[in-house]
């Protein structure tokens, strides 16, 4: 098994929450190892600061993926909590496990179940499964440069804070994501997701999220990423629009 770890030194996080729509896309490129069959990653933030408050942030993702063509299947678990005093401004989680069969060489058949919570979100669970089909529109020669369009059905059922109750929802699932890599030492990930109901096209989640990586070493890198995302299916007096930044050095062993 090839291992990679990541250690955020520093993290600098937007005073804001982060989206309810899952970027798995983006996790699959940047743990994909076409000549590895089994990959790791451990990822983890942790910072401590005190003024008139003490605000306390913890970010963590694990995740575990073994391909072998046609199959590819994924496990993802994340887990992120940012509090200032007595107030939590972001305490989330969610689990990812998701299968991939590769039909051709541009066609892939995808399979997925989610379990997710945000309490201050008002969402105490939202699980889901869903199917579907991506596209990959372009591959450079050297696979350096790649383009991918995906289409999904998904059934997602919520659980809110009472006294808000239940809903659940039949969704179409759909992302465009891009990969650059200009040189050895640069990558630039974008995927933006749109998730409507299906004959409700009011009721729609959308998020997009672009990541920069630039390696300083061989042992270390900057990252930068931004995520902006919009969830039309919270409870009244719920963070609908949020965004976040995030600075960090990764150490990679």
């Amino acid at each position: 098994m090839k291992r990679l770890i990541c250690i955020h030194l520093f993290c600098l996080l937007a005073p804001t929450l982060f989206a309810q729509v899952v970027n798995i896309e983006e996790q699959r490129i940047t743990g994909t190892n076409d000549t590895t069959n089994w990959y790791g990653h451990l990822r983890g933030g942790f910072s401590l600061a005190k003024v008139q408050q003490q605000s306390l942030q913890v970010q963590g993702q694990v995740k575990v993926q073994y391909k072998s063509d046609p199959h590819l299947t994924l496990l993802l678990l994340n887990v992120n909590l940012l509090r200032a005093g007595e107030q939590d401004f972001a305490r989330q989680a969610f689990a990812h496990l998701r299968y991939n069969y590769k039909l051709s060489e541009t066609w892939t058949w995808e399979a997925f179940a989610q379990l997710q919570t945000s309490p201050i979100q008002l969402l105490e669970q939202r699980g889901l499964v869903g199917t579907g089909a991506r596209w990959r529109l372009l591959k450079s020669k050297d696979g350096r440069q790649r383009i991918y369009l995906g289409a999904a059905w998904l059934w997602e059922e919520n659980r809110f804070k009472e006294p808000f109750g239940r809903s659940s929802w039949h969704r179409s699932s759909n992302y465009l994501s891009m990969t650059f890599r200009p040189s050895k030492q640069l990558m630039l990930i974008q995927t933006t997701y749109w998730q409507p109901v299906i004959g409700y096209i009011r009721n729609y989640r959308l998020s997009s999220e672009w990541l920069l990586k630039i390696d300083l070493t061989k042992k270390l890198a900057l990252t930068i990423d931004f995520e902006y995302g919009i969830d039309k299916n919270l409870p009244p007096g719920a963070a609908i629009e949020t965004y976040a930044w995030r600075n960090g050095i990764a150490l990679q062993l």
